[in-house]
C-alpha cells in the first residue's frame, strides 16, 4: 500500500481520501483554509443559515453507491430529501413554470404553460439526450477519459453527434418553438459554467439527468455532505492538516518528491515521505503546466448575495429563476465582453422553504446569485462596483412583483461575494467556478486529466478536471482517481 498526500480538502479530495484509506492506503490531507469542503460551505448569522456553494443535488445513486462501497450506511451520515419542485421559473411578462419532479405533474405543467406541442418536444429532447447519457455514463462520467472508449460500433456510427458543433441552444431550437421553453433548457449550460450558445449539445445530459433522477436536498443543508466526509476521514484514520498552503514542489526522474507548504503561522513545511500526490485544485502552474494557463476561455463565476429577509415570500419556492429578457445578450456580456450582464438572470434559493430552522419565524434566508465573468482587466469588483451591481439585482427582483413589500427595507442581513472572493477563498483559476469552460470541444480537451502529463505520481481530482463540475461528478472524480491508483500501483 502507498503513502498518499492530498492537497486540498474539497469534496473530491475528501472522497479520494476516504476511498483510498478504505482500500488500505496511508492518506493525509493538506488544506490551506481552516475548514474542509471547498466551495461546499455554509454561513450562519443572527439565526439565518445559508448554503454558500452547491444548493441542489442530482444523481442520488452516486452518494448511495459511495457509502455502500466503503461499507457504511448512508442514513447514518446524511439524509437525502426529494424535492417536489426542482425549480420555479419566472418571466417578467408574468408567466411562471414549475419544474415538478413527478412525471405526471410535470406533463400537466408543461402542457398548461407551454402547450401540447412543447410537451411532445420535451419527450423528443429527452430521447435525444438519452443517447448522450447512455454513451457517457460509463465511458465519461464513471471512468478515466480515453478516446478509445468511444471506438465502439455505436460510438463510431454516431460520432457526428459528438463533433457536429451543435450547441445546447441549437438543440433547444430543434425541439422547441416557444422561446421561453428554449430559454429554460438553455439554462442548463450554466451548470458547468458555460454559455448555451457555445457549449456542445452533449450537455443535454444535464437536464436529462435532472428530470430522470429528480432534484434532492440534504436535511440540515448541503454542507452536511462535507461534514459527513470529514467524519469519515476521522473514522478511516485520515488526518486533515488545516492552514497548509502548497507553495512549491520539487521533482526528479518524472516524479514529485517534495511538497513545500506555508503554514498558518507563516512557517515552511517540507513533506517528502509520500509515493503519490493528488491535487484537488488545478490553479498551480508547476502542477498543471504553463500551457494550461495560456487559455482564455475560463468558466463563468458568480456574484452572490446572502440576504436575511424580514418577511415571507408567498410566490417563491425553494429554488427559483428570474430570467433576463435577452438571454443571448446576457451571455455575450459575460462570455465575450467579460463584463457583468446589464440584464441578468437571477437565481434565488430559500432553504427555509424546506427547513424551518434555517431562518427565524416570519423571516427567510435568500441565497441570490447571478452569473458573472471570470476575472479579467475588463472589470474590477471594487466595493463600489459590487454595491452598484447588488442594487441592480434588487431592482430587477422588484420588477417581477414576486415579493410583497420593499425588499431593500426588509433586509436584516446582507453579505456579498464576488469572483474575486472565489479566487481568494478557493484558489479557482481567475475566480472561475470550474476552471476551463466547456464552450468548445477543444477547450474541454485542454482541461487537466486525472493523471498528470508531467509527473507519473501526480493525479488531479475535483470539479476542474474530469469528469466535470457539480457534487455528484466530484464524487465520481474521486472514485475514478482511486480506481486508477488501485489498479496501477505497480507502475507508479
Amino acid at each position: 500500500m502507498k503513502k498518499i498526500i492530498i492537497c486540498g480538502a474539497g469534496i473530491a479530495g475528501l472522497v479520494n481520501a476516504v476511498r483510498l484509506a478504505h482500500s488500505g492506503h496511508n492518506v493525509e490531507i493538506f488544506e490551506k483554509n481552516s475548514t474542509a469542503g471547498g466551495k461546499m460551505g455554509e454561513y450562519s448569522e443572527s439565526g439565518f443559515r445559508f448554503d454558500t456553494g452547491p444548493s441542489l443535488i442530482t444523481m442520488p445513486y452516486v452518494f448511495r453507491d459511495f457509502f455502500s462501497d466503503i461499507g457504511k450506511n448512508i442514513d447514518d451520515y446524511i439524509k437525502i430529501m426529494p424535492l417536489e419542485n426542482s425549480c420555479r421559473y419566472f418571466w417578467k411578462d408574468g408567466r411562471e413554470f414549475n419544474a415538478y419532479t413527478d412525471p405526471e405533474n410535470l406533463r400537466e405543467e408543461i402542457i398548461s404553460v407551454f402547450g401540447e406541442k412543447e410537451y411532445d418536444g420535451f419527450l423528443n429532447y429527452m430521447e435525444y439526450a438519452k443517447f448522450f447519457f447512455d454513451m457517457s455514463e460509463k465511458n465519461i462520467l464513471e471512468s478515466e477519459f480515453k478516446l478509445r472508449n468511444f471506438l465502439s460500433v455505436k460510438g463510431i456510427k454516431n460520432i457526428n453527434k459528438f463533433i457536429s458543433g451543435k450547441s445546447i441552444n441549437d438543440l433547444s431550437n430543434k425541439f422547441y418553438t416557444d422561446p421561453k421553453m428554449r430559454q429554460l433548457f438553455d439554462r442548463y449550460a450554466t451548470y458547468n459554467g458555460s454559455s448555451p450558445y457555445l457549449a456542445s449539445q452533449i450537455f443535454s445530459i444535464i437536464p436529462y439527468i435532472e428530470f430522470l433522477y429528480g432534484s434532492w436536498y440534504i436535511e440540515g443543508g448541503i454542507h452536511r455532505i462535507a461534514q459527513a466526509l470529514i467524519r469519515l476521514c476521522g473514522e478511516f484514520g485520515v488526518n486533515i492538516n488545516y492552514g497548509h498552503e502548497l507553495k512549491d514542489i520539487h521533482s526528479a526522474s518524472g516524479k514529485i518528491n517534495m511538497c513545500i507548504f506555508k503554514t498558518a503561522d507563516e512557517s515552511r513545511k517540507e513533506i517528502t515521505d509520500f509515493d503519490i500526490l493528488i491535487s484537488n485544485f488545478t490553479n498551480n502552474r508547476k502542477l498543471t503546466g504553463k500551457e494550461y494557463f495560456k487559455s482564455t476561455d475560463w468558466s463563468t463565476s458568480a456574484f452572490i448575495a446572502l440576504l436575511g429577509v424580514n418577511g415571507n415570500s408567498v410566490k417563491l419556492s425553494h429554488h427559483n429563476i428570474l430570467f433576463s429578457d435577452d438571454y443571448e445578450k446576457e451571455f455575450i456580456d459575460i462570455c465575450e465582453k467579460k463584463m457583468p450582464a446589464e440584464d441578468m438572470t437571477i437565481y434565488i434559493s430559500i432553504t427555509k422553504k424546506s427547513i424551518a430552522e434555517d431562518a427565524p419565524d416570519g423571516k427567510e434566508n435568500w441565497f441570490v446569485m447571478a452569473n458573472a465573468p471570470s476575472l479579467t482587466k475588463n472589470f474590477e469588483w471594487t466595493e463600489k462596483n459590487s454595491e452598484e451591481y447588488f442594487n441592480k439585482i434588487i431592482d430587477k427582483i422588484g420588477s417581477f412583483g414576486i415579493y410583497d413589500g420593499n425588499l431593500k427595507e426588509d433586509l436584516l442581513l446582507k453579505k456579498l461575494f464576488t469572483p474575486a472572493d472565489m479566487l481568494n477563498n478557493y484558489g479557482s483559476e481567475f475566480g472561475s467556478i470550474y476552471g476551463l469552460s466547456s464552450n468548445s470541444l477543444m477547450t474541454m480537451f485542454r482541461r487537466p486529466k486525472n493523471r498528470s502529463d508531467y509527473y507519473s505520481n501526480l493525479f488531479f481530482t475535483g470539479g476542474n478536471t474530469h469528469p466535470g463540475g457539480g457534487v455528484p461528478l466530484c464524487f465520481l472524480s474521486g472514485k475514478i482517481v482511486t480506481e486508477m491508483i488501485n489498479t496501477d500501483q505497480k507502475s507508479i
